[in-house]
C-alpha cells in the first residue's frame, strides 16, 4: 500500500482554515500571519477554489415565487425588468459558488479588526461579475469584495438594500474602481441589514439620478447570518 502523501504544514493549516476547523486562538494566530504572509493568502485562495467543487452536486432550491415577486416588483414598480439576473436567476453551478463562498467566509472577511455577523455573495447570471459584501454589526463596519467584474463604459456599479418587508430599496452607494472597500454603515441604514436583500444595479456614470434603481438589476442576494 502506497503512503499518502505528506502535506506540507502551511498548506495543512490553510485548509484547517478554509474548512474552519481550527479554534478561536487558532484561527486568530492564523489571521495574523495571514496579514504578511502572501504565500500562505495565496495557499487559503487555492484551497477555497478546489473546496468550492464540492458544492457542485448540491441541488438548486427555488425561493417562493412571492420573493421574487416581490423584489422585481420592488426594485421596477413602473416597469417590467428587461433582464431577470439575481439569486433566483442564477445557474445552478453559480449558486452553488456562492453557497460554498458563505460556508467558507474568504479569510479577507476575517480579518482581526473584521467580524462579520451577515454576508451575502452576489453573482451575475454570466459569472462575470461577483461581488462578496458582509457587515459587522459590533463596529457597524461594512466591507464589499469585487474580484470580478467592472461596469460598462460610461456607466457605474450601484449597490442597494432591500429591507425585510419593506417597499423600496435604499442606495448603500456606487461602488468605486477600488476591489475592496471597508466604510462605517450610517446609523440609519444599519437597522436594514438584517434580513434584507443585496442587489446591484447597472446605473449612469456617478449613480441612480432618482434614488431608485433605473438599470438592469445585474444581481441579488439575501443578507444571510453567519
Amino acid at each position: 500500500m502506497t503512503d499518502a502523501p505528506e502535506i506540507p504544514e502551511d498548506d495543512a493549516l490553510a485548509a484547517e482554515y478554509v474548512l474552519r476547523l481550527m479554534d478561536a486562538d487558532e484561527a486568530e494566530e492564523f489571521e495574523a500571519r495571514l496579514a504578511s504572509d502572501a504565500d500562505l493568502r495565496a495557499k487559503v485562495t487555492k484551497w477555497e477554489a478546489d473546496l468550492a467543487h464540492l458544492a457542485d452536486g448540491i441541488n438548486e432550491v427555488a425561493p417562493p415565487s412571492s420573493i421574487k415577486t416581490k423584489l422585481m416588483g420592488t426594485l421596477f414598480p413602473q416597469k417590467t425588468p428587461k433582464r431577470k439576473f439575481g439569486f433566483w436567476g442564477v445557474p445552478l453551478g453559480l449558486a452553488a459558488m456562492a453557497l460554498m463562498a458563505f460556508l467558507v467566509i474568504s479569510p479577507t472577511f476575517r480579518a482581526p479588526d473584521f467580524n462579520p455577523a451577515y454576508h451575502a455573495s452576489l453573482a451575475s447570471g454570466d459569472g462575470v461579475l461577483q461581488i462578496e459584501a458582509g457587515f459587522a454589526p459590533d463596529s457597524n463596519l461594512f466591507k464589499v469584495l469585487r474580484p470580478q467584474g467592472d461596469p460598462r463604459p460610461g456607466r457605474s456599479l450601484e449597490l442597494w438594500v432591500i429591507a425585510e418587508g419593506a417597499d423600496a430599496p435604499v442606495s448603500l452607494g456606487v461602488l468605486p474602481e477600488a476591489r475592496e472597500i471597508l466604510y462605517e454603515l450610517d446609523a440609519d441604514l444599519v437597522p436594514l441589514i438584517r434580513g434584507g436583500t443585496l442587489a446591484v444595479s447597472d446605473e449612469p456614470l456617478g449613480g441612480s439620478p432618482t434614488g431608485a434603481p433605473t438599470g438592469d438589476v445585474l444581481a441579488a442576494a439575501p443578507l444571510l447570518d453567519i
